[in-house]
């Protein structure tokens, strides 16, 4: 008989267990409930600094990497910051003039789409794309003398045709398809290709000023009449609409811990992607003097 008790005991122990393991499953499935606050109160910083590309930053093994921001870098540590249980809140750390479009858009996705609350701090510069960017997170911190805004879409083409003319330089090109070579620097540009190429620029542009007037809750006539690509100062910007707070990196912190939920002091974790042996070879990896002078002696 005590056999058959313990047996029941066991099953319903298990089966209590498995209850509360669905309940759990569920709860965190369905977002129910306010789950800020329940992590180990950390807020993940991430850098956002130099130009926004989709490719490599560049540089070379003794003057280190160029700084910029590889959107897949960005995207990778946005996403390794909403898997850390540890992680309440996320803090974007500005200090770019924008880049890519493509570049930009995947990293404004990836902010919007955060299951974490973001917050955007502008130190220095945080304009064009960098803006575009910031203004996906639900609060954005600038210094009061931070520069950012500059809302607006330039496309810049390169023509060296009469510098080869003078050199006695001739560029034949063979196409299929009229606008192939639109932009060839090779040949000035016609007033159709312009203006092509300017209804291109006009559409991203209207595509900003409404990304903007969305994430910042103003309507898009707003956000046109400011737009002009001019630049602002952060005082400038706050009483425009485009920034929340004026302060520090230190205010930020704090305003994205309070997002999070996070009671007391708020812990920092710096979240950048991993480097490998391509980024080494690519320069986005700066070797030491020291070590290189180590292995220069040693093969020597």
């Amino acid at each position: 008989m005590k056999t058959v008790w313990k047996i029941l005991l066991t099953f319903g122990i298990l089966a209590l267990f498995i209850l509360v393991l669905g309940l759990v499953v569920v709860f965190l499935a369905t977002g129910f409930g306010d789950v800020r606050g329940l992590g180990g109160g950390y807020v993940a910083v991430i850098p956002i600094k130099g130009e926004i590309t989709s490719g490599g930053c560049g540089g070379d093994l003794l003057s280190g990497p160029v700084a910029c921001a590889n959107a897949e870098d960005v995207k990778e540590s946005i996403r390794e910051a909403n898997e850390d249980w540890s992680v309440d809140a996320i803090l974007l750390d500005i200090n770019s003039g924008g880049g890519g479009v493509v570049a930009t858009r995947e990293i404004t996705k990836a902010i919007e789409e955060s299951e974490k609350p973001v917050v955007a701090y502008i130190g220095d510069v945080g304009a064009s794309g960098a803006y575009y960017a910031a203004s996906a997170a639900r609060r954005i911190v600038a210094d009061r003398n931070s520069i950012t805004g500059g809302i607006g879409v330039r496309m810049t083409i390169m023509h060296y045709y009469d510098l080869m003319s003078k050199l006695g330089v001739n560029v034949t090109v063979i196409k299929a398809g009229e606008d192939k070579d639109v932009g060839s620097p090779y040949r000035p540009m016609t007033e159709g290709e312009r203006e092509e190429l300017q209804v291109i620029v006009d559409k991203t542009y209207d595509d900003f000023v409404a990304t903007v007037a969305v994430n910042r809750n103003l309507s898009e006539e707003r956000v046109r009449n400011i737009s002009n690509g001019k630049i602002y100062i952060g005082v400038d910007a706050k009483e425009l609409g485009l920034v929340d707070e004026l302060g520090t990196f230190e205010d930020a912190l704090d305003i994205a811990a309070r997002e999070g939920g996070i009671e007391g002091e708020p812990k920092m974790k710096a979240i950048e992607p991993e480097k490998s042996l391509r980024d080494l070879l690519q320069g986005s990896i700066r070797v030491p003097n020291d070590v290189l002078y180590n292995i220069v002696k040693y093969l020597g």
